[in-house]
Formats: C-alpha cells, structure tokens, sequence
C-alpha cells in the first residue's frame, strides 16, 4: 500500500494495519509530521518518508525508495484530500498511475461541498462557513470531489467505481457528528490565525476572524446536537489503470 498524505501516521496505521497488507509505504509532504510519523509507528511493515509528489524529481525518490523497499509495484495506492491542494492534479495521478498494478486500485477521498447540509440550520451558518473555505487559499481547491470523474478519465484510469458521494450523521449519532466535526470544520481556526500573522491588515481576514468568533461555537453545537442530522460531501472512490 503507498498512502500518499499520511500526514503523522495514525489514521495510516488504524486503515492498513490489516493481515493481508504485508508493506505500507506513506509519504508526508510536511517533514516534521513524516518524521514523527516514522518516529511514532515506523516498523518493518510501516515506514513513513518526506516527500513531495509535485517536487520535479518524485518519479526519481520514488523509484529509488521502491528498490529500497523491494517493491515493484504498489497492490493499492491512497489519497485522501490530497488532491485538492495540488497545483497539477493531472500530471501527478499520470505520474502515480506508473506505480500501480496493472490490477491495482487506487482509492481516492476528495471533498465535494455541494453535497453538503445541515438541518436545522435557521441562520445558514453551514454555507457561510463553507463560502469562508472556499475563498481559505490553505482550504484547497472545494471543486476536485466535482471534477475527479473526468480528470481520471483524462489520465487513463477506468473501472471508476464511486463508493459514497458523503458522510452522514444522524439525530442520535452524537459521537459521529462529533467526529464529523473535528474533521471538517476544525482547522478553518488555524487557517485564519495563520492567514491573520501574514497579512494582520486584511479586512477578509479580520472578518472571518469575526465570525469565528460570533459562530464556531455556534455551529458545532448545532451539529452536535440531538436533533440535527449533517451531511458532508465527501466522494469516495476507486479504480483502475487503463491501456493508455
């Protein structure tokens, strides 16, 4: 398995720590996080390596880490919310796809937030805080879940297979909307504090600090609460490498 985006290993280990996979490669774009993944989990079967996957020599790191590993080819390869911060999704799935078996899959999760509501939700803070993502240059391209269908058509991937178009939570599911929430909706905070130290001038900015501020709190009580049910757009999905 490669796990592109491992991020600090944990969620790497909790998917793939399974009897059938045999090796699991992950790589973190963010040093510090694949060092403390390495440092954390890194065993025979996990090992976890800085790396950039739109650097200009990936294909060259990768191979050599490969020949390393004694690995031809990758069984399955994983993406989630990846690709929504590359600068160029088509050529990094055409340089992934040479990694993969010819009866490998790959499995990508990508955001879709049209797909996403809340109920209640009197005062429509769902889609304000999903304008404020939209508009966050740390949030990420909010179209890729829309747009993935035909960009893996473009790179000769086929036997596309979606597996859900979201993540839903009912009234009762408490724990699952709490889950939903941190997931979702908590690093517009750090986004902002982060876009604020940059720019301590910027009108937007200082806005969305205020609505942080007036409604974050807010919104995770409406979600978590027992009478609502949210859904957020997520795709997810697998398939295959094609002829081309």
């Amino acid at each position: 398995v490669l796990d592109i985006g491992c991020n600090d290993g944990t969620k790497t280990i909790e998917w793939f720590s399974n009897e059938a996979v045999s090796k699991v490669i992950g790589l973190e774009y963010n040093e510090e996080l694949a060092k403390e993944a390495q440092k954390l989990y890194g065993n025979n079967r996990f090992s976890f390596h800085f790396m950039d996957v739109e650097a200009s020599d990936f294909s060259d790191q990768m191979k050599a880490l490969m020949k390393e590993k004694e690995i031809e080819c990758f069984d399955v390869i994983y993406m989630s919310l990846v690709l929504m911060h590359l600068s160029d999704i088509r050529h990094v799935l055409g340089v992934i796809r040479s990694f993969l078996k010819e009866d490998g899959q790959i499995v990508i999760v990508e955001g879709n937030d049209e797909n996403s509501t809340l109920v209640p939700d009197k005062k429509g803070l769902l889609p304000e805080f999903l304008h404020i993502l939209r508009e966050d240059k740390y949030s990420g391209n909010r179209d890729v879940g829309k747009e993935i269908i035909d960009l893996l058509k473009e790179t000769g991937f086929e036997n596309i297979h979606i597996w859900h178009e979201s993540i839903s939570a009912g009234a009762e599911e408490k724990e699952k909307k709490k889950d939903i929430f941190k997931t979702f909706f908590s690093y517009l905070p750090e986004d902002v504090e982060l876009l604020l130290e940059e720019e301590p001038e910027c009108e937007e900015y200082q806005e969305w600090e205020k609505w942080l501020d007036h409604n974050y709190k807010k919104l995770r009580r409406l979600i978590v609460q027992g009478n609502s049910s949210i859904s957020m757009g997520v795709k997810i999905l697998s398939c295959m490498k094609g002829e081309k």
